[in-house]
């Protein structure tokens, strides 16, 4: 058995549980923390997420410019930035703010 497998078990026991009116207001803390856990499994699985596949994870810091965004360019392997291509996913560009992470894989 997974650990998504052992905290789905634990959720359903919680579920009886509540539904019995024991300790209510607890198990159903309880239970939104495990169901916070398996979605963070779920996007630990779909980008292989493991502490010896990360490098680093970064808080991108308060620009102190008022309100700027993050822009992740491409360089195109060039020092001169107006040759620089802002990257696209799905059609858009990728703006990130302040208080958003990145994921530094090794």
């Amino acid at each position: 058995m997974g650990a998504k497998e052992f905290i789905t078990n634990e959720i359903e026991k919680l579920n009886g549980l509540i539904s019995n009116g024991i300790n209510k207001e607890s198990n159903i803390q309880l239970k939104k923390e495990l169901s916070e856990l398996i979605h963070l499994l779920d996007i630990s699985n779909r980008y292989q997420l493991r502490k010896n596949t990360m490098d680093a994870i970064l808080e991108l810091p308060d620009s102190r410019t008022g309100y700027s965004d993050y822009r992740i360019m491409i360089d195109c392997e060039s020092d001169d930035p107006a040759q620089w291509v802002e990257l696209r996913i799905n059609g858009n560009n990728i703006r990130l703010s302040e208080g958003d992470i990145i994921i530094r894989k090794k």
